[in-house]
C-alpha cells in the first residue's frame, strides 16, 4: 500500500507539471496570435470554434468568444443551433485550462475576493453551480474552474456541467441574435 501511494504521488506531481505547462502554452499562444484571430467577414463555423476556444481558454486576456456566437447567426446567416453547439464544445475545451490551473496549484485563486463564496457553492452544489455559472456570460467563470480544480471536483462532472451550461447560453445568444438582428433591420430599415 505504501509503495502504491508513492507511485501515485509521483504520477500526480507529473500530471500537475504537465498541466501547468499546457496552460502556459495556451496562454502564450493566445498572446502570440491575439492579433491574428479570424476576421468577422470570414468567421464561418471554424471561426466560431476558434474564437470560442480562445475566448474561454484565455484566463488573463479577455477575448470575447461569445461575440462569435452572436455574430455567426446574426450577421453571417450561420445556423443558430450549429453555432451554439460548436461554440459550446470549443468553450468546454477552453475552460479546462482554468480547471487544470486549479488542479495544479492551490494558492492561485484563493486570494481573489470571490473565491471563498465560489468555493462554498462548489462544495455544496458543485454541478448545479457550474451549470448555472455557465448559462450566463460570466467573466468570473475562470475562478469557478480554478476552484473546481483546486477542490478536485470530478473532471467528468465538470466537463458535462460546463458543456450543458455553455450549450444553453449559446442557444439563447445565437437564437436571440438570429432573430434580433432580423427584427432590428425590419424595425429600422435596411438603410438603402
Amino acid at each position: 500500500m505504501f509503495r502504491f501511494n508513492i507511485i501515485f504521488i509521483k504520477y500526480e506531481t507529473w500530471v500537475r507539471r504537465l498541466s501547468l505547462m499546457l496552460v502556459l502554452l495556451i496562454i502564450l499562444l493566445t498572446f502570440a496570435f491575439k492579433d491574428n484571430l479570424p476576421d468577422i467577414d470570414t468567421i464561418g463555423y471554424l471561426g466560431v470554434f476558434v474564437l470560442s476556444l480562445v475566448g474561454s481558454a484565455s484566463i488573463l486576456v479577455p477575448i470575447p468568444g461569445t461575440a462569435a456566437i452572436c455574430v455567426g447567426p446574426g450577421l453571417l446567416d450561420l445556423l443558430p443551433f450549429a453555432v451554439a453547439f460548436i461554440g459550446s464544445v470549443a468553450e468546454v475545451i477552453g475552460e479546462t485550462s482554468s480547471y487544470i490551473i486549479g488542479y495544479g496549484s492551490r494558492g492561485l485563486a484563493e486570494h481573489n475576493r470571490f473565491y471563498k463564496r465560489i468555493e462554498f457553492w462548489m462544495q455544496r452544489k458543485g454541478s448545479l453551480f457550474i451549470f448555472l455559472m455557465c448559462c450566463i456570460p460570466n467573466p468570473l467563470f475562470d475562478i469557478v474552474g480554478i476552484a473546481a480544480g483546486t477542490l478536485k471536483f470530478p473532471i467528468r462532472r465538470f466537463l458535462i456541467s460546463v458543456w450543458v451550461g455553455k450549450l444553453v447560453k449559446g442557444l439563447l445568444i445565437s437564437y436571440s441574435c438570429f432573430y434580433g438582428f432580423d427584427l432590428a433591420i425590419e424595425f429600422f430599415g435596411s438603410g438603402e
